[in-house]
């Protein structure tokens, strides 16, 4: 037991570094070495299935959770670093793979073993549809992905006003094709397994939690939320990335420190329990300030936090949002002052200052 563990915890390892710029250094040798230990997680994978290996797989799957339990945060050096899930030892083919082709630091020994691998054994682990269908999907992301890489390359750092839309929408389609795909294929897998599947893709869209998050790696899965279509189209990739996000809390509130204060405050007013949920942080945000009196300002118990003027523009968004957004806000910030003292001078609670500087 201890020692698939510590293969497990090996393997979990190299996909942190496939996620990584560490990758650009990968040549023949090292790419098939990291192959080989997806190879023989899925050997041992097919062992478990087995009869009388009930009993096993149990055991497994309780000291794999234990472990999730006990490393909530991945190590500063490897921050895509997770904990792999019983269910995804049969796939650590294609977990590298992604890994790989979505890595624009891989190297080019890296990239083509990860397309090969799609080529070959990636047509017999897909839930459907046969190498066609396989390589239809590849070929499609690979386009969309390059398409905005040059979109990027082209505008710079500061793409043209109103432009930043159509990126953040390619963004989007992408993520939602790619919960379509499992999606259809969820029927042939355990309920954990899907979970994992989607937690993966879920986490390129939002890979924050490390301190070093950028606004533009956020867009993909704020573009997908906002997205509106007619019909049922995507409603269902749509619920399963917002139950995701509001499930995670650390994910909803790396999101909500790097994403513009506007483009929450839409967010807000296109999905209710987004609203209720975002509400909620700004409210814990708050009660962590402190005032100090030498500087007459609030302050954050440390600097990872938002700041009071940080604070400020989360509401202020809000109250020049739609009239339901501003009432949410208003009514939230008039209880938060009420149960506060119910104070009319600065200084005293946050909640007072917070509607004293909103309605000047």
């Amino acid at each position: 037991m201890e020692t698939v563990l510590e293969y497990l915890s090996r393997f979990a390892e190299v996909l942190a570094v496939a996620h990584s710029p560490w990758a650009a250094d990968w040549d023949d040798a090292e790419v098939g070495r990291a192959f080989q230990w997806a190879s023989y997680l899925e050997q041992l994978s097919r062992r478990l299935e087995g009869a009388g290996s009930v009993e096993a797989r149990a055991a497994l799957r309780q000291r794999l959770q234990e472990q999730r339990r006990l490393r909530p945060r991945a190590p500063p050096e490897l921050p895509r670093y997770r904990d792999l899930l019983l269910e995804e030892l049969g796939r650590g083919g294609e977990l590298l793979s992604e890994a790989l082709l979505h890595n624009p630091a891989a190297s080019a020994s890296a990239f083509h073993r990860a397309a090969s691998w799609y080529r070959s054994a990636g047509s017999g682990r897909t839930g459907g549809g046969g190498p066609e269908a396989l390589s239809a999907s590849l070929g499609r992301a690979v386009r969309v992905k390059a398409a905005t890489w040059l979109l990027r390359r082209a505008w710079g750092s500061e793409p043209p006003r109103g432009s930043v839309d159509v990126v953040s929408e390619t963004g989007g389609q992408i993520l939602r094709e790619r919960l379509e795909e499992r999606l259809k294929v969820q029927g042939r897998e355990l309920p954990e397994g899907q979970a994992a599947a989607y937690e993966e893709l879920l986490q390129r869209a939002v890979p924050g939690g490390d301190g070093e998050e950028e606004p533009g790696s956020f867009q993909p899965l704020a573009a997908l939320l906002l997205e509106t279509t007619e019909g049922n189209d995507g409603s269902e990739a749509r619920a399963r990335a917002l139950g995701w996000l509001l499930g995670d809390g650390r994910a909803l509130a790396t999101l909500c420190r790097a994403l513009p204060c506007s483009q929450l405050a839409a967010l807000t007013a296109r999905r209710p329990a987004f609203g209720r949920r975002y509400l909620r942080l700004l409210q814990r945000w708050g009660w962590a300030l402190r005032y100090d009196a030498a500087r007459a300002e609030w302050a954050p118990p440390c600097a990872e936090e938002p700041s009071w003027c940080r604070l400020l523009e989360h509401f202020a968004a809000l109250w020049q949002g739609p009239p339901p957004v501003r009432e949410a806000a208003e009514s939230q910030l008039r209880s938060l002052k009420a149960a506060d003292g119910d104070f009319e001078v600065p200084g005293v609670s946050v909640w007072t200052d917070l509607l004293l500087a909103l309605t000047r």
